[in-house]
C-alpha cells in the first residue's frame, strides 16, 4: 500500500481505514492477546493512538508505515517514527499509557471482522481485495466511479 500511497493522485480518490489489530483475539473479561506476544499489542496500541489522535489519513499513515517498516524493532523506533511523521511523542505516550490505549484495542477489535482468515485484510469497496492488497492501486482505480486521475491510466 506504501506505493500506492505515494503515488500521485491516489489519496484524491481513496478512503482508507486502517485497523492495527491482525488476528489478536478479546477473551470474555476484554484482555486482548495478540497472535505475536505482548510486542505486538503494544505497537498495535501505539498505532491505534496515532489514529486517534491524528485521524486523518495523511497525518497517521507515515507513522504506521514508519512502525511497520520497524518490524520486530518498532517498539524502540516509537519516538523516531513519531518525528519523522511530525506528532507530539507526548500525545501518543500519554495516550499508549492510559485507559484509552485499552479502549482503543476493543475498538479496533470491534472493526475487525469477526470473519477474516489473515492479515491484511484488505477491502476495496467493501469487498475482499483479490490481490491481498497487493495490486490495490489497480483495485481501487477499477473500482473508482469519478473522474479517474492520471494514475489510473
Amino acid at each position: 500500500m506504501h506505493k500506492a500511497w505515494n503515488t500521485e493522485g491516489w489519496q484524491d480518490i481513496v478512503n482508507v481505514t486502517l485497523v492495527p489489530y491482525g488476528n489478536a483475539e478479546m477473551d470474555s473479561e476484554g484482555r486482548i492477546t495478540c497472535q505475536h506476544g505482548d510486542g505486538e499489542c503494544k505497537g498495535n496500541r501505539w498505532e491505534q493512538c496515532a489514529i486517534a489522535h491524528y485521524p486523518d489519513t495523511k497525518d497517521y499513515f507515515p507513522f504506521y508505515y514508519c512502525m511497520e517498516k520497524a518490524g520486530d524493532d518498532m517498539l524502540s523506533s516509537v519516538k523516531d517514527c513519531a518525528s519523522e511523521a511530525n506528532m507530539d511523542y507526548s500525545v501518543l505516550s500519554t495516550c499508549f499509557n492510559s485507559a484509552e490505549s485499552q479502549a482503543l484495542q476493543k475498538k479496533a477489535a470491534a472493526m475487525t471482522p469477526s470473519d477474516h482468515q489473515y492479515v491484511p485484510w484488505v477491502l476495496v469497496d467493501g469487498k475482499l481485495s483479490p490481490s491481498d492488497g497487493d495490486n490495490i492501486l489497480q483495485e481501487v482505480c477499477d473500482k473508482y466511479k469519478g473522474i479517474k486521475p492520471s494514475v489510473c491510466n
